[in-house]
This record gives C-alpha cells, sequence and structure tokens, in this order.
C-alpha cells in the first residue's frame, strides 16, 4: 500500500514538472476544413459583417468548407439572426472570407460553433 502511494505521487509531480530537456510543444496545426450546407447563394465579406463596403464574393448554395468561426455584427436572415461568422474561401476565388451562419441549414446552424474551431 506504502509503495503505490509513494509510485503514485512520484508520478504526480513527475507529470507536474516536465524534464529540463524536453522538446518544446510541436506548433498547432491549421485546422480541418468542416463541410456543412448553405442553403442560399450569399456574399461574402472581408470582416465578419453585412456591411456593402466589405463585400468581397460569393458562396454559392450546396455544400461548402468552413475553417472556423468568429463573433461579428449581428445579422438576421433566413429566419435567423445570430453574430457567428464563418471563415472560408468563395466560389469567386476569395480566400479567408467571412459568412455570416445564418445562411446555414437548420442542423449547421445548430451545431456550426460545436464543430468549428474559433478563429
Amino acid at each position: 500500500m506504502l509503495a503505490t502511494a509513494a509510485l503514485l505521487a512520484g508520478a504526480s509531480q513527475a507529470a507536474a514538472s516536465p524534464p529540463a530537456s524536453a522538446a518544446p510543444a510541436p506548433a498547432r496545426q491549421a485546422a480541418s476544413a468542416v463541410y456543412l450546407t448553405t442553403v442560399v447563394d450569399q456574399w461574402t465579406h472581408w470582416t465578419p459583417d453585412w456591411h456593402n463596403e466589405s463585400h468581397a464574393g460569393t458562396l454559392y448554395a450546396g455544400s461548402n468548407y468552413f475553417y472556423c468561426y468568429t463573433y461579428g455584427v449581428t445579422y438576421t436572415g433566413n429566419g435567423h439572426t445570430s453574430s457567428v461568422w464563418l471563415r472560408t474561401d468563395d466560389d469567386t476565388h476569395n480566400k479567408n472570407v467571412w459568412v455570416s451562419d445564418v445562411n446555414l441549414d437548420r442542423d449547421g446552424f445548430r451545431y456550426d460553433v460545436n464543430l468549428l474551431p474559433h478563429c
């Protein structure tokens, strides 16, 4: 019993203080794209807002990939209101642009922040 307690105590100390020669943790890899279904064609934006000045291009309805989400200007459309914006590449060749999550299908709108990492 005492040997087990000593072993557990030693293990917890070892976990708390890594050896001095330990290599640094590898850099976090970029998140994989997650495919979600959009139900309408929509404008993409350079910033997470719906303003005309930030219009970048177009993302067509259908299965589209998204990298992450952030919070931005609240938008209402497709029967939803949300401040969640999703980063993607659009169908007019713009990279790292934003769309509101209000145009996702029902399940995508409900679960997008659970499926995607925060940007």
